[in-house]
């Protein structure tokens, strides 16, 4: 991790170029013009700055992990609980036939405290909420529902983290095996969530852990 990443962050080189010399990024890093130099060609090989004409730009990899840098220096410093946000998505129908199973409900109501209902809301979150919530499930001790084997087909563990969703108490749960991509979260709680918090899909909703 490179703070000649978020240095160029706050001078908003992730919006558009920035005219900067070697000497000027030495000083603000206390370091030599060369070694200012080395550090930017080294960003550079590895895909997460441009430099052109117009200046030093951050490509969408160095501005990832320049908000995954950031945000591992926010959690050191601050205390409280966490905020994610994102957008209501259509569901692939896989939540509602994964929590029908008894096996998986019985340990959520006593580990949990609730009886899922048999569905999940589906989250999908921002860029800056997707690197939030990686760094999260680093630091966050999941509560784990074991699982099973029915007939020939082994059903995997599933990892629990409490939340709210718009005040409402539920959790995250990820599959150890999932077809989701990073972005994509699944909420279970008691109650069908879209009609408890009269929300559709494409309507932003907040988390806190």
């Amino acid at each position: 991790m490179d703070e000649l990443l978020l240095i160029l962050a706050r001078k908003k080189a992730h919006v558009s170029a920035v005219r900067i010399t070697t000497s000027e990024l030495g000083l603000e890093l206390g370091m030599s013009q060369q070694n200012a130099s080395r550090r930017l060609a080294l960003l550079e090989n590895e895909g997460k700055i441009s430099r052109s004409n117009s200046g030093i730009s951050l490509t969408e990899k160095g501005m990832r992990e320049a908000q995954s840098l950031y945000s591992e220096l926010k959690s050191a410093f601050e205390t409280g609980k966490a905020a994610l946000s994102g957008t209501i998505i259509s569901g692939l129908g896989e939540g509602k036939y994964y929590m029908s199973f008894p096996e998986y409900k019985k340990q959520i109501k006593e580990k949990l405290g609730f009886e899922p209902y048999e569905g999940t809301l589906n989250i999908r979150l921002t860029p800056e909420s997707a690197v939030e919530k990686a760094r999260l499930l680093k630091t966050s001790e999941p509560v784990r529902i074991s699982g099973f084997r029915k007939g020939e087909r082994t059903f995997g563990d599933l990892y629990a983290y409490p939340c709210t969703v718009e005040k409402a108490e539920c959790a995250i749960i990820i599959p150890l095996r999932t077809h989701h991509p990073a972005e994509i979260i699944e909420v279970i709680a008691p109650e069908n969530l879209k009609k408890l918090l009269g929300k559709k899909d494409g309507e932003q909703v907040s988390i806190s852990l």
